[in-house]
């Protein structure tokens, strides 16, 4: 018959032994909550730099558009680019490094026209921000797409 002493170092070995696995599996956890919850973020801002977008069509003062003198004119104008990333980065709140990019698939600006936000920003696992000085890192994207009104 076994001691009592021998059952609790027994316990204490396996414990030590899954304690390793059972932490990686809620840093694991958690790390894909916050991948999730940065990249929701990410699609609510560019849905509210898509909306901004849309009422600053080229009937609204001030009008936003697609750069008529460029090579690309389906990209948006400096001012316009500058005016909706303001707005992605702004509503893209606890997501740093936010890179907005702003487009207009039709071309124009005019009421029934498309104009398209993306924004992606860089996401860090806590166990690479910890062990490798943020070596590792993943790319979030969130876009929308929307209908210009006015």
């Amino acid at each position: 018959m076994r001691s009592r002493r021998s059952e609790e170092a027994q316990a204490l070995v396996e414990f030590a032994l899954i304690l390793p696995v059972l932490l990686m599996l809620i840093l694991g956890l958690i790390d894909v909550a916050r991948a999730v919850e940065e990249e929701n973020t990410l699609a609510y801002a560019t849905r509210e730099g898509s909306r901004y977008a849309i009422v600053h069509g080229a009937s609204a003062s001030p009008a936003l558009g697609p750069c008529v003198t460029c090579v690309d004119t389906t990209a948006a104008t400096p001012a316009a680019s500058a005016a909706i990333g303001g707005v992605v980065t702004s509503a893209a709140i606890g997501v740093s490094h936010v890179t907005v990019s702003v487009g207009y698939p039709d071309g124009r600006n005019d009421r029934g026209d498309r104009v398209a936000v993306d924004a992606t920003a860089p996401f860090v696992p806590l166990p690479s921000k910890w062990l490798l000085n943020g070596a590792l890192s993943i790319t979030l994207r969130g876009g929308s797409e929307l209908v210009i009104e006015h």
